[in-house]
C-alpha cells in the first residue's frame, strides 16, 4: 500500500491501490488541507517535483509509487517568500535602466528600445507580485501594516513615470527619457527598497 502523508503526516482518510493521484488531490483540498494553504510540491518516492508539474501524473495509480509525500504552504508563507525575492528583482530592474541610460546616451537608440521592452516586462511582473504580496498580508496582519498608505502613494508615482516615459520615447526625447529612467524611475524603485520590503519582513517577526 502506497504510503500517504501531507506534510509528513499521515493522511486521515485510507486509499485503496487502484485509486488515482488526483483523487487523493481532490480529497486533500476539500477535507484536510487549511483554508488558506497552497498545495507547492509532491514527494514522490524521494523525488520533488513542483504541483504544477505533478498534476501531469494525477491519473496514475497509487499503486505506482511507494510514498508520496504532499507539500503545503500557507498564502502568508508564500507571500513572505516572494517579499525576499523583491530585493532582486530591483537590482536586475536598476541594472538594466543603467544599461539603458547608457545606450540612450551612446546614440544607440536601436539597442535602448530592446532594453526599454525588456525593463518594461520586468517592471509589470514585479508589479504584480508585489500587487499579490500587499493584498495576502493586508489580511493577515492589518493591524499591523503601517505602509499601506506609502505603498499607495509609491505605485501612484510609479504610474506616472511609466505614463511620462512613452511620449517620451515616442517623441524620442533623449534628455528627457533618461531623466525619467536614471532619476524618477530608479528613485522610485530604491524607495520601494528602503521603505517598504524592509517593513513587510518585519511583520514575519
Amino acid at each position: 500500500m502506497t504510503d500517504l502523508t501531507l506534510n509528513n503526516y499521515p493522511i486521515k482518510r485510507s486509499f485503496k491501490n487502484n485509486e488515482s493521484l488526483e483523487e487523493v488531490i481532490d480529497h486533500l483540498f476539500n477535507t484536510e488541507m487549511e483554508r488558506e494553504s497552497v498545495l507547492v510540491n509532491l514527494e514522490i518516492d524521494n523525488e520533488t517535483i513542483p504541483f504544477e508539474d505533478g498534476l501531469d501524473l494525477s491519473k496514475q495509480k497509487l499503486n505506482q509509487f511507494e510514498k508520496i509525500n504532499f507539500q503545503t504552504q500557507t498564502s502568508t508563507e508564500l507571500a513572505f517568500e516572494a517579499v525576499d525575492s523583491c530585493n532582486e528583482y530591483i537590482d536586475i530592474l536598476s541594472d538594466k535602466i543603467r544599461e539603458m541610460v547608457t545606450l540612450y546616451q551612446a546614440g544607440d537608440s536601436e539597442k535602448g528600445n530592446i532594453e526599454f521592452g525588456e525593463m518594461i516586462d520586468i517592471l509589470d511582473l514585479y508589479v504584480q507580485l508585489f500587487s499579490k504580496i500587499h493584498s495576502t498580508l493586508k489580511r493577515k496582519f492589518s493591524a499591523r501594516l503601517e505602509v499601506s498608505e506609502d505603498i499607495q502613494k509609491l505605485d501612484i508615482h510609479l504610474l506616472s513615470v511609466l505614463k511620462a516615459l512613452i511620449p517620451a520615447k515616442e517623441k524620442n526625447d533623449i534628455i528627457m527619457l533618461c531623466d525619467l529612467l536614471e532619476y524618477e524611475l530608479i528613485d522610485n524603485l530604491t524607495q520601494w527598497k528602503i521603505k517598504i520590503i524592509p517593513s513587510l519582513k518585519k511583520l514575519r517577526e
